[in-house]
């Protein structure tokens, strides 16, 4: 469809004709359409899509020379297919193949072929594939070159496909199928670019009013796959959209097209045609930049998710020379617990203070700060949990957070809405118990993400979300807890020990541990005191915070006098916390060496480098559809300890795995489960 509107020319003679200009609304109308989605998309994010906190999480950063290559592979096969799809059909109209087009052809499929090689002596690369990819690379130019240049179509139209799937390398579906069509149609634009500029002098009129009639359709079709791949893949996060990599070159791979194909609807009309070789130089460069744009998408961190109010936000975060992780929760307006992942840098230089376990402080302490419009609160360690700790008031209508490290900051996008939080909830999270509550959280965020057959395309729903934050562990005591609890106190009646020494907190579940503890001890004679005699048990039943100076002076009357063993509430059954004492016994439910203990243990150091599995967090995880069998019904008795390295291994790696349940020691089940009273042993 087209409109015609009336303007003044210039003859040559200075005399002033009208002339009608031919503006075809339909392709003018989808240009508009797509840039207005791009916008769009830009603003808000990828409609709406769900994102993987795990993939998030984990991508490592780009590689830049790896990066840098990629982009350069892909430039290259786009120029060699593109030149070989335009020229060849060129040709058949009984064209001749000008030497700019050789030169073209030649030129990309040379340095696609360098590149192929490169790949292959770095390891980026299989022999075969990379043979194959350099042998079609180079038989689009040499069949160019012949008397049948039309025979490098078929040739290039393959080159092109495989193009596609290179760039589609990470993705299956609809988005590896539209990775494809960009690459054909794409291929093709940056051939009519070449096409423009490339051929002969006398055929050059005529080469570029064929060249604007192949872009203007091949152009409207790559910037609809580039859009619809934008909202497929774009980072959900309107945000990340602009101030991530990934966003930035998934933003040029859809905005390029729309803009090439506007320069050649200019092309085709009498205005522009005195700068037509200009345009054509323009648009094969800037096709150039899509291509090497979406060739390094594949080479970025996956895009995170998009905060939710009142959904548990977990994103990476870039400093110079650090890769954090960051969780922020409840995600309402008011004070909001945020936790920072525990590497090596973060635990020793960077926070206030230290505690057992992390690596002293190997500089100015406090150094890093998180702010939302208003002062900064520092970063600190907190007592039996790793990483770095804030409490951070964020007020509704703020839409990001700002991390501050030695004067360089990072910013993390959040929504907090307009509803008020629980008040239990936020305040068991600005609590003691809150790091214990926000691993809570981190399990269950990454139980829901990895459930089901093909982890990549799982996210946390809605209800998954708003489940793990509807009560911290420390605000009540569980049935099964309560089980292990009694069972405690049964085996201990049943060893014949002096008496407890009972440690408890005053959070509603330490309280009602210590009644439960008792009332089980009462009717089993056994004394319970608060501060017993060395001989006594130490029962621990507080939270991490507090079980931890308690197991330090423990350990300190033990270095004068017998001790009576220490036991530990099944919550405590973390590495921060074990490690304190030298041994420990724990009444669990469940085994931390089964698989899927395992795994999920893996997938919290993997997430958030430095933190490590806990009770609260594998509960969380099978709560929420992680990989796992039912808790048991009756305890069974762990001892945690230390492990020694026999003399003549001190080459060995000491710092353990920060999957395990004690990364520096072992825990192992040193008795059977507690029978009900009167049952057979």
């Amino acid at each position: 469809m087209t409109t015609p509107s009336s303007s003044r020319v210039t003859s040559a003679g200075g005399t002033e004709v009208n002339a009608e200009v031919k503006v075809p609304l339909l392709p003018v109308g989808l240009l508009v359409l797509a840039s207005a989605t791009v916008v769009a998309l830009a603003g808000a994010g990828g409609l709406g899509r769900a994102a993987d906190p795990v993939l998030a999480l984990v991508d490592p950063g780009p590689s830049g020379s790896a990066a840098g290559l990629r982009a350069v592979l892909m430039a290259a096969t786009a120029a060699a297919a593109g030149v070989g799809l335009v020229a060849g059909w060129w040709a058949g109209r009984g064209r001749a193949v000008g030497r700019g087009l050789l030169v073209a052809a030649w030129s990309g499929g040379l340095l696609a072929s360098a590149a192929c090689a490169v790949e292959v002596l770095t390891g980026g690369a299989g022999r075969l594939p990379a043979v194959a990819q350099v042998v079609v690379s180079l038989l689009v130019p040499l069949l160019l070159g012949t008397t049948r240049p039309v025979t490098a179509v078929p040739v290039a139209l393959g080159l092109a496909g495989l193009l596609g799937v290179e760039l589609g390398t990470v993705r299956t579906g609809l988005p590896l199928v539209l990775d494809v069509v960009f690459a054909v149609s794409g291929a093709v634009l940056l051939g009519a670019g070449v096409l423009g500029i490339g051929s002969h002098t006398r055929d050059a009129g005529a080469a570029r009013r064929v060249a604007a009639r192949i872009a203007v359709p091949a152009g409207l079709v790559s910037a609809a796959a580039a859009v619809a791949q934008l909202a497929l893949t774009g980072p959900p996060a309107g945000y990340d959209m602009t101030h991530t990599g990934y966003g930035i070159a998934a933003l040029a791979q859809a905005t390029v097209p729309i803009l090439v194909t506007a320069a050649w609807l200019v092309i085709g009309r009498p205005a522009g045609r005195a700068r037509a070789g200009e345009l054509a130089r323009l648009s094969a460069g800037a096709v150039t930049v899509a291509f090497a744009a979406s060739a390094v998408l594949a080479t970025l961190p996956h895009p995170a998710a998009a905060p939710v109010p009142g959904h548990p936000l977990a994103r990476p975060v870039e400093l110079p020379f650090q890769h954090l992780a960051v969780l922020v929760a409840p995600m309402r307006p008011g004070p909001n617990l945020v936790h920072i992942a525990a590497t090596p840098a973060v635990a020793g230089s960077q926070l206030s203070g230290h505690h057992h376990g992390s690596p002293a402080p190997a500089g100015p302490a406090g150094t890093m700060t998180v702010s939302a419009a208003g002062a900064a609160v520092p970063v600190t360690a907190r007592p039996g949990a790793p990483g770095g700790w804030a409490v951070l008031d964020i007020p509704s209508g703020v839409d990001r957070i700002t991390l501050t490290d030695d004067g360089s900051p990072a910013t993390v996008p959040v929504d907090v809405g307009d509803t008020p939080a629980d008040p239990a909830v936020q305040q068991a999270l600005a609590g003691p118990d809150g790091p214990e509550c926000a691993s809570a959280l981190l399990g269950g965020l990454v139980a829901a993400s990895t459930e089901g057959s093909n982890p990549a395309r799982h996210a946390p729903s809605p209800a998954t979300a708003s489940q793990v934050t509807a009560q911290c562990p420390s605000q009540r005591l569980n049935a099964a807890d309560g089980v292990a609890l009694r069972d405690t106190v049964t085996f201990l009646a049943g060893r014949k020990v002096t008496g407890l020494n009972l440690v408890s907190d005053g959070s509603p579940r330490g309280v009602a541990a210590a009644e439960l503890v008792r009332a089980k001890a009462a009717a089993l004679n056994l004394p319970v005191r608060g501060v017993g005699a060395v001989t006594d048990t130490l029962l621990v039943v507080s939270g991490w915070s507090e079980a931890l100076p308690a197991l330090k002076a423990a350990v300190a009357r033990s270095d004068d006098e017998p001790s009576g063993g220490i036991v530990l509430a099944p919550w405590l059954a973390t590495g921060t916390v074990v490690s304190a004492a030298p041994s420990e016994v724990l009444p669990l439910l469940f085994n931390p060496g089964d698989s899927s203990a395992r795994q999920y243990g893996a997938t919290v150091a993997a997430v958030f480098p430095g933190d490590g599995p806990c009770t609260a967090g594998y509960l969380a995880w099978l709560r929420a559809g992680g990989a796992g069998g039912p808790l048991d019904t009756r305890a069974t008795f762990y001892g945690a300890a230390p492990v020694d390295v026999p003399m003549g291994m001190a080459d060995m790696d000491m710092g353990g795995n920060p999957g395990d349940w004690y990364p520096t020691g072992t825990i192992v089940p040193i008795n059977p489960p507690v029978r009900p009273t009167g049952a057979k042993q």
